[in-house]
């Protein structure tokens, strides 16, 4: 018999396996082999083919081992014939109503990972105000046009009717769309940079306001900007005509920068030498100050109901929104401005997530038409501008032109674009909103005024610039700002996996460990009694061919044959 145990497959010996599988009996064991002949000649069994067996019969036999040998709760209970069909039905419900629950569970992690996969933290590393550019400032006079260059505009012509859509009047022209050059008219009947700005200093040096400032148009008319990108990397075509000939202060080289990649690494510091500059340090004396004149005196209409001026903060790669967030200043006021820098950052893991998710767009997912780098303001300008070519026919004359050659619209438009623009029209709200997402990497700059009059009497001596300015002057015209920062660095927000994919097994793998005993090794359980081991069991009895018992017999005397053999050689 230990023959036959060497010769035959082990599948073959097990009794239970061979009822189940419906293969061929075994042979009865003999009582006395003494008084029976070694091996004695009888009947050949049937065999059933191997081709006969079911996978039925093989996934039934496989289940019933898999619910007695398996780590997961409960279903040792369920598969045990032993107890009575009610206690077996009890363990069933209890499983059934444990799968419910934790599935329940299950389910709630997995629409916290899927829909909430971003938080917002403090990044522990401070950032350091000098590794980060010096905010763009944009100066508007409230003032939409000097008298002298007003008075010289006939009554009845466009240009006077544009003028008066500058001043924000009422106007009962029905001029046609000839003769709507916006931009030329804002540039030849504004105040100029050079007599805005009539004195600064950046970094305790005393500069060239004329190399610092650069006009451009906004929706506050003609202002004056400083520390934006060069108009080469601002703009991908169109560049704004007031824009085309600006050169870069000498000492200064205008370098592409980018929220999200910062300075260029190749870049020596300090880098107050590039364009933007950054901030040498803390404190009034390192930041910006200026020196404005409002010319109240030359005034034909303000944007507003007053004398001053606006300023706005901005990132250096965006365009100003003057209109809507500008701060008034007022002439014959000392204003120190306190910068408060906010910048957010985003883990790189997170673009895998759906923009959807995590609502912000890294800088090579915003292609803009216009402008060469996205930004949520850049993005609503340009989607503003397709309403109005949808809406009205035409732009803006501050709006960017996206096709080169779209018409700037006239005094007729003037209704459907304040239509347009305040959002009365729900497509606009609705496109403009949901498609100009924030970026992932953002640089934004709040400013905290503080305002005090000037003396006059000790002015003189602090600014030896406006000697010859008289104190009415000073106090209606004249407006001192300083801008700074308060501090040397300053905590940014972090965008971060709020659940990512370590996490989420994690609670599920407690779920499931807490409610079945379930775990990985659970799972190649599963797997292998599902389906390697049928394959296995299906190929070998594929493989086998029926053994006669003639040949067991033929073998079996061999073996006897040799061992006698052995046994004489040994003695």
């Amino acid at each position: 018999m230990r023959l036959l145990s060497k010769v035959t497959p082990p599948i073959w010996r097990h009794k239970g396996c061979q009822q189940k599988l419906g293969i061929g009996q075994t042979q009865p064991k003999r009582t006395d082999p003494k008084s029976e002949p070694e091996f004695e000649h009888k009947p050949e069994p049937k065999f059933e083919p191997a081709s006969t067996v079911s996978w039925r019969s093989i996934m039934a036999l496989n289940t019933d081992e898999f619910c007695r040998n398996t780590s997961i709760h409960g279903l040792k209970y369920i598969n045990s014939r032993k107890l009575h069909t009610a206690d077996r039905v009890f363990f069933g419900l209890a499983l059934f109503s444990v799968l419910c629950f934790a599935g329940f569970l299950m389910q709630e992690a997995f629409d916290k990972w899927n829909t909430t996969p971003v938080i917002v933290g403090i990044n522990p590393e401070p950032t350091y105000i000098t590794n980060e550019p010096f905010p763009a400032i944009t100066i508007c006079n409230l003032n939409q046009a000097l008298i002298s260059k007003a008075a010289q505009i006939r009554n009845d012509t466009s240009k006077f009717s544009m003028l008066q859509v500058l001043c924000r009047r009422k106007i009962n022209s029905q001029l046609s769309r000839s003769n709507n050059n916006w931009e030329e008219l804002i540039s030849n009947i504004s105040q100029p940079c050079t007599a805005l700005v009539i004195g600064c200093s950046f970094g305790a040096v005393d500069n060239h306001c004329e190399s610092m400032f650069h006009p451009i148009i906004t929706d506050e008319g003609l202002c004056c900007v400083f520390n934006m990108l060069h108009p080469r990397f601002m703009y991908k075509h169109n560049v704004p005509l007031i824009l085309r000939n600006i050169t870069t202060e000498k000492g200064y080289h205008a370098v592409n920068w980018h929220a999200e990649l910062g300075y260029s690494r190749s870049l020596k510091k300090p880098h107050n030498q590039y364009y933007p500059r950054a901030s040498l340090g803390t404190g009034e004396s390192l930041g910006l100050s200026l020196t404005l004149d409002v010319e109240a005196a030359t005034y034909y209409c303000s944007s507003s109901s007053s004398i001053g001026l606006k300023i706005a903060l901005h990132s250096p790669n965006e365009s100003p929104n003057v209109r809507e967030t500008g701060v008034l200043i007022s002439p014959g006021l000392e204003t120190k401005m306190r910068i408060e820098p906010a910048k957010l950052m985003t883990e790189l893991p997170l673009r895998k997530v759906h923009r959807k998710y995590r609502h912000c767009l890294f800088r090579d997912e915003g292609n803009l038409s216009y402008f060469t780098h996205y930004t949520q303001r850049n993005c609503e300008m340009e989607c503003m501008s397709r309403l109005l070519l949808q809406h009205c026919g035409c732009i803006v004359f501050y709006m960017p032109r996206i096709n080169g050659n779209d018409t700037v619209c006239s005094i007729r438009e003037s209704h459907c674009v304040e239509s347009v623009r305040l959002h009365t029209i729900d497509l606009a709200v609705e496109s403009c909103l949901d498609n100009c997402l924030p970026s992932c990497f953002d640089l934004t700059f709040n400013a905290i005024p503080y305002s005090t009059k000037i003396s006059y009497n000790d002015f003189k001596t602090a600014n030896p610039t406006l000697v010859n300015y008289s104190q009415f002057n000073v106090e209606r015209s004249i407006a001192i700002v300083n801008l700074y920062y308060k501090d040397h660095t300053f905590r940014a927000s972090k965008q971060t996996e709020f659940i990512g994919i370590s996490d989420f097994l994690s609670n599920v793998g407690g779920l499931m460990g807490l409610f079945l005993g379930f775990s990985f090794l659970s799972i190649a359980e599963c797997v292998y009694f599902a389906f390697i081991r049928p394959c296995r069991i299906c190929a070998e009895l594929r493989q086998r061919r029926p053994v006669s018992t003639l040949e067991l017999s033929k073998a079996a005397n061999f073996t006897v044959k040799r061992a006698k053999v052995h046994r004489w050689e040994s003695n």
